[in-house]
């Protein structure tokens, strides 16, 4: 006799959960975007949007992009996640490449001083002093230099640098590399889903640059996106009038441009990054 086919109601369940869930992930960032292209004449802060209200509406960007400051700030951020970025990742893989060979003098001594500033941190203070006497206070460098090196990058990189097989290094060697060409020609270009994964943090992190911004910066003309973002949205007069009676921007629909104008580039990055960071995330989840 033919079994009857069950009907399994869990996976129905399951996807009906995820779905869900991800709508609700999705519809705040929705609601902002719906917001800021709404007519700011007849758009109402408490209204659930679902599509703009007065049909798409572009005065609010309109009149964001006419604010002096943002795009200054918005180039400094992109010196920042781009240059930041580049160094991070130099100067972590350099660190974690050696470590993550056996042979290495002195290796568990210098591995445990790196890991000890991972649960002991100097504090803003010392940090603060350190950054100035380097003559670093109101340069953009203030932003990237302290920060070179990231203790859980680090770790990750040392991790994957340790699953490179070795007799790719021998034979490497054979050829007539020295550390440095086995480092460039064998390495980086084996490395690219970690390279794209920390990368990826990286250049989030910095973007998202906020408190060290105000801590070290001063010069208005070297402000950061996040930095100016937050005065624009704390500026008590930020609506105007076009001289017909008719408002060109509201505060909240400023609010609600800004928050996507922050978010657009780097949700631009990440589709190019994505399939190094599914690689790079799963490093070390699985022990052999």
């Amino acid at each position: 006799m033919k079994k009857k086919k069950s009907f399994d109601l869990f996976p129905v369940i399951n996807y009906a959960f995820f779905i869900i869930l991800s709508l609700t992930m999705i519809y705040p960032l929705w609601y902002v975007l719906m917001f800021s292209l709404s007519d700011p004449n007849i758009a109402v802060f408490n209204n659930y949007y679902l599509l703009p209200v007065g049909g798409p509406s572009f005065m609010t960007y309109a009149a964001l992009f006419k604010q002096p400051m943002l795009m200054r700030s918005l180039g400094n951020t992109i010196f920042i996640a781009g240059a930041g970025t580049f160094i991070k990742l130099l100067f972590t893989s350099l660190t974690a490449y050696p470590l993550s060979k056996t042979n290495l003098p002195g290796k568990n001594i210098i591995f445990s001083m790196i890991v000890f500033t991972m649960i002991f941190d100097g504090g803003m203070i010392p940090t603060y002093l350190v950054v100035r006497y380097l003559g670093l206070i109101d340069h953009l460098w203030a932003l990237i230099i302290p920060g070179a090196i990231v203790v859980y990058y680090l770790m990750i990189m040392v991790k994957f640098f340790k699953g490179i097989p070795e007799s790719l290094i021998e034979s490497a060697k054979i050829d007539g590399y020295n550390d440095i060409g086995i480092f460039i020609k064998v390495v980086i270009p084996l490395s690219k889903a970690v390279f794209g994964a920390v990368g990826l943090f990286c250049a989030v992190q910095l973007w998202n640059t906020y408190f060290n911004g105000v801590l070290y910066i001063n010069d208005t003309n070297k402000k950061v996106l996040q930095v100016m973002i937050r005065s624009l949205l704390y500026e008590e007069v930020m609506a105007g009038d076009s001289g017909t009676g008719r408002v060109i921007t509201t505060q909240q629909n400023m609010k609600m441009a800004t928050v996507i104008f922050s978010l657009i580039p780097i949700l631009m990055v990440y589709p190019f990054l994505q399939k190094y960071f599914v690689k790079g995330i799963m490093i070390g989840s699985v022990k052999g």
